[in-house]
């Protein structure tokens, strides 16, 4: 049944993006590429084009790679350091300067949405600062459903939800839990508190760097079930020569000894190790869907952490703080498993199993949850996803990863069928691309997208 839009007084849109983060203003400003389509765009935070990373309000919460490479644009690669330079804070700084540098995160978030703002089809873009709860199909397109229980109508749909927070092992919610994604909140910790991080990835190096911004003098400790954190970016890294059809053919163990020796390679000629990794970068892809399922559960099994501390690097500065913290005995971390937090009278106590130890329990004031992004559909956070999936639009990905799609982002129902006019892209595609989330993989995305989207209107 097709619904008459124009008898119930519902908003019609010929788009409509979920989710207003990168991915989404991405999106959009593709889709104001073209004129005459009429764009919404939902998101509920007080700005667009921020989302999970950008929104941070914190100076020391930097970039993971330098300026030069977070270009919002593939045809326009020198667009963010172009931008840098008419802003006040660099004056006097040239662009060869400013291209090295990690910028504060809250900077890009502002250059993301100064882009969107600036569009020249800027009017042509609806916002609307609510989450979208729910969505169904009719006949024409999708009816949303907002928090707020109105509702509006599109055409087509594309949801851009960004990373979805997972939550404490077990699930647990307790007082003097915070979350690392909530920087207020972290920002609010007494500078005397013991803080327990669970998790030891790039959300646990924001907690850091907040704490010692604000001049903590409590005990830190983190846990995670491999005790491996994020190293660092090498100045001056470049792609070590030569492709990666040696790769191709391989299995987990196989890759991961040849990578070895492509590192000690770069060592022996006076480059730093990271080289290797930058020679991967372009091909992660390819190299994931080479692989049958049973190589890509042996990676997320025994090579999937060594992976990420190697390919998700994080700025020299920032790499130094944390070692400093370290070196200091102000900050530790521990490999273990956690199986219990609770309140114990105004504290906070953690049952944890160190690896190759007894059971143990900590007690400590805050624990923060640094636990990263929730991957699986069955956990997702929020109304909309469970909606979708109990409305059979949505799927799991390959190895219960993210959401089945297709093509350039088009999602699959639970049948395994396209769903005209619904897509996806960035954090949801990770089962089927892996890597996903990097400003070069996102912001392709989000062309290809728009285009697929403008394509699918056209014959529609």
């Amino acid at each position: 049944m097709t619904l008459d839009v124009s008898a119930t007084g519902m908003e019609d849109f010929d788009v409509l993006v979920i989710g207003g983060g990168a991915s989404g203003a991405l999106v959009a400003l593709h889709l104001l590429d073209h004129d005459g389509l009429h764009v919404a765009l939902a998101e509920p935070r007080p700005a667009p084009a921020r989302g999970a990373a950008y929104s941070t309000p914190r100076a020391e919460h930097v970039l993971n790679v330098n300026a030069a490479r977070m270009s919002a644009f593939d045809a326009a690669p020198d667009d963010f350091v172009a931008w840098l330079r008419t802003q006040p804070e660099s004056v006097g700084i040239d662009a060869a300067t400013l291209a090295v540098q990690f910028a504060p995160r809250r900077v890009y978030g502002r250059y993301l949405q100064a882009r969107l703002d600036g569009h020249p089809s800027r009017a042509s873009l609806a916002l609307r600062s609510e989450a979208v709860v729910d969505l169904e199909r009719d006949g024409a397109g999708f009816i949303a459903t907002l928090a707020s229980g109105a509702q509006l109508h599109a055409r087509a749909v594309v949801l851009a939800i960004g990373n979805q927070p997972a939550a404490l092992p077990g699930g647990a919610q307790v007082a003097g839990t915070v979350d690392a994604w909530d920087y207020d909140a972290v920002a609010a910790i007494a500078a005397d508190a013991d803080v327990a991080i669970v998790g030891a990835g790039l959300s646990m190096v924001d907690v850091l760097l907040t704490l010692q911004a604000n001049g903590h003098r409590g005990r830190v400790l983190a846990i995670s079930r491999n005790g491996l954190m994020p190293l660092a970016h090498a100045p001056g890294t470049v792609p070590q020569p030569g492709g990666v059809d040696a790769l191709m053919p391989l299995g987990v163990r196989a890759r991961m000894r040849l990578l070895r020796q492509w590192a000690r390679e770069a060592v022996v000629q006076g480059r730093p190790w990271q080289d290797a990794l930058e020679r991967l970068r372009p091909q992660v892809r390819a190299l994931w869907q080479a692989w049958p399922e049973t190589e890509r559960r042996r990676f997320l099994r025994h090579a999937v952490r060594q992976w990420d501390i190697h390919r998700h690097r994080i700025a020299p500065g920032v790499a130094a703080v944390v070692d400093d913290m370290q070196a200091s005995g102000r900050f530790s971390l521990q490999a273990g498993r956690l199986f219990r937090i609770e309140a114990r009278d105004v504290r906070v106590g953690i049952d944890w199993t160190p690896r190759g130890g007894a059971p143990t329990s900590t007690i400590v004031d805050v624990v923060v949850n640094a636990t990263g992004m929730e991957k699986r559909l069955a956990r997702a956070p929020g109304p909309l996803l469970p909606a979708l999936h109990a409305r059979g639009l949505v799927a799991p990905g390959p190895l219960d990863l993210g959401l089945a799609t297709r093509g350039d982002g088009q999602l699959l129902d639970a049948n395994g069928d396209v769903v005209p006019g619904l897509w996806t892209l960035g954090a949801t595609r990770i089962g089927d691309l892996w890597e996903t989330i990097a400003m070069p993989e996102l912001r392709g995305q989000a062309e290809r997208v728009a285009a697929g989207v403008r394509q699918a209107r056209a014959v529609s």
